[in-house]
């Protein structure tokens, strides 16, 4: 009785955690970053504001992704983002038009972000501003 009662627990506890694991990315900060489009790259390092930057990195730490996929990324039109904290590189995504993705951590693996994701459009928003600047 004793065995099967703690057994059923750990069962329990197993089902929890993994009912309960979302698709999502480690958490980064970023005093800022790098962004590039194709094979451009610009660097924001007291470029960008620090709200914009703290909105990018907010937006990514909030990425949420349907699962591992196996489309290839459209490098062309795939934004690159970098983003750099106390000199150090903390987080690295590469995302494009599609919703296709990966991390610098897991670069052989490509992940489908969710539909309702407008990270993509940001980020080009903030590329093109960046770009004016240069």
């Amino acid at each position: 009785m004793r065995k099967s009662f703690f057994v059923s627990i750990l069962v329990i506890a197993f089902l929890i955690v993994n009912g309960c694991s979302q698709n999502t990315v480690e958490k980064i900060k970023a005093d800022y970053f790098d962004i590039g489009l194709g094979q451009s790259l610009y660097s924001g390092y007291n470029k960008v504001e620090q709200e914009t930057v703290q909105s990018l990195v907010d937006a990514y730490n909030q990425i949420e992704y349907i699962g591992q996929t196996n489309q290839q990324i459209n490098y062309d039109k795939a934004i690159t983002i970098t983003f750099v904290f106390n000199d150090q590189i903390s987080g690295m995504l590469v995302l494009d038009d599609k919703g296709i993705f990966h991390l610098h951590d897991n670069v052989e693996e490509n992940y489908q972000i969710e539909p309702n994701n407008d990270l993509y459009e940001q980020a080009i928003e903030i590329y093109n501003d960046l770009k004016k600047q240069y």
